[in-house]
């Protein structure tokens, strides 16, 4: 993959292929804030891809570590949101410029393909964020996702705890 190519988040990715009618894993507020805010090419292709923050850089100090950032990088600026913000608040959610940040940031490769298969599974494969809407269908000891078939099996784990209590004499 050659450089121009590695940052371009998406080459043929338009806002309505992740629109939430397509698939309820899609997130309504990712396609409202790509709708809005989105950086798109006029011939089909997504500018924003998502990185996620280095440890002990300048940008971990300003974000977080292994925070998701979605948006692009121009010379020495990182432009756009924080992934989480995104989510939560949609078109609201703010994008800026940052400088100086770029050299702690690291591509999330494939984010949009594993995206657009997975829908929101793909920013939470572990499966333990809670989204709205339904995700799971639980039977027993087992949940399934809806959106990617991911099964769990849930694990009770006993523990003993002692209280102390005071009491006069």
């Amino acid at each position: 993959m050659d450089t121009k190519t590695r940052i371009i988040g998406h080459p043929t990715l338009r806002a309505a292929d992740i629109a939430p009618n397509k698939a309820a894993s899609f997130s309504p507020n990712l396609h409202k804030y790509l709708s809005a805010r989105g950086v798109f090419f006029r011939d089909g292709g997504l500018l924003d891809a998502v990185y996620a923050v280095k440890p002990d850089t300048k940008a971990a100090k300003w974000f977080g570590a292994g925070t998701l950032l979605l948006g692009f990088i121009d010379d020495d600026f990182f432009t756009g949101s924080r992934l989480i913000a995104v989510l939560c608040n949609g078109s609201k959610a703010d994008r800026a410029a940052y400088p100086g940040v770029t050299d702690g940031l690291e591509l999330v490769e494939d984010f949009w393909d594993r995206y657009l298969e997975l829908g929101r599974c793909a920013i939470d494969p572990s499966h333990q964020e809670h989204f709205l809407g339904d995700r799971f269908q639980t039977q027993g000891d087992t949940r399934t996702c809806f959106w990617c078939n991911h099964r769990q099996r849930k694990v009770l784990t006993p523990r003993i705890v002692h209280d102390t209590t005071w009491i006069a004499e």
